[in-house]
């Protein structure tokens, strides 16, 4: 079950609760995710489809434009990235030819054999932002910035298993936390009730107009925050419930690759 939640509480609010996470050890570093814990073990993962742009903020503080109440805020912007693209926690591998590769955390979404979310985890969408730059420039597209070698990063996956089951009641996406540290400061934080286009509305527009297969991932788009990662930088990320619990989690090195 997908639930979808109003907004609420004030920026005042979420920082006292990032707070109260700290306090209670959320953020600390605990051992790396064997691919083996972090990879779902029923499925491959095709294709990554990736929606740009749904986070107000973070349109903002990369000076980009979009129209939030005209006919172009009702379609979401979609592109999309090779499943070899992921990588599981451990070494991250930054890619030679970027100096400015950035981090984005996202909530990945994973299609079931109906096409229905079955499971979701924490992601990062890197994106080498100079290249991207050039690109945007020669208004060319944005694969070289976006699908490169280790560019989807994976935390573990939980279950979005139907009510009923005996199980616990899944969580809503709609109502959860994105944390991202960099070095053990809190880098991206960023709530899924400020998606511009909600997760239940991404999901049907990409069933409806791209090839969609079981396996794979939906990324939903990143909060503001976003900035440069450099070498030996320790990365974690998290989906957190309201309540403080750790829903999903991955950690990475990041290694910068030189040009020799």
């Amino acid at each position: 079950m997908l639930r979808v939640c109003s907004r609420y509480e004030g920026a005042g609010s979420s920082a006292m609760r990032v707070a109260a996470w700290a306090a209670r050890g959320v953020f600390t570093s605990s051992a790396p995710l064997t691919p083996a814990a972090a990879a779902p073990d029923h499925m491959s993962i095709p294709s990554v489809w990736c929606v740009g742009r749904n986070y107000a903020e973070h349109i903002k503080e990369l000076g980009n434009s979009q129209d939030l109440t005209g006919p172009g805020a009702k379609k979401p912007m979609i592109f999309l990235k090779s499943g070899s693209s992921v990588a599981w926690s451990g070494a991250l591998e930054l890619p030679s030819w970027s100096s400015d590769v950035h981090h984005e955390v996202e909530l990945a979404v994973q299609l079931g054999p109906n096409l229905e979310p079955v499971a979701a985890a924490v992601a990062l969408d890197l994106t080498a932002r100079d290249v991207q730059a050039r690109l945007k420039q020669s208004q060319h597209p944005w694969t070289l910035a976006k699908a490169f070698k280790n560019s989807t990063p994976l935390g573990s996956f939980f279950s979005l298993g139907a009510a009923g089951t005996g199980a616990s009641a899944p969580p809503d996406l709609q109502d959860v936390q994105l944390v991202l540290t960099v070095n053990g400061a809190v880098r991206q934080h960023g709530h899924t009730r400020d998606m511009i286009h909600d997760i239940r509305s991404l999901l049907t527009h990409v069933r409806e107009h791209f090839p969609v297969a079981p396996g794979d991932i939906v990324l939903t788009g990143t909060p503001h925050g976003v900035s440069r990662l450099a070498d030996g930088d320790r990365i974690e990320a998290k989906v957190v419930s309201n309540g403080g619990k750790v829903l999903s989690e991955g950690s990475w090195t990041a290694v910068q690759k030189s040009n020799s």
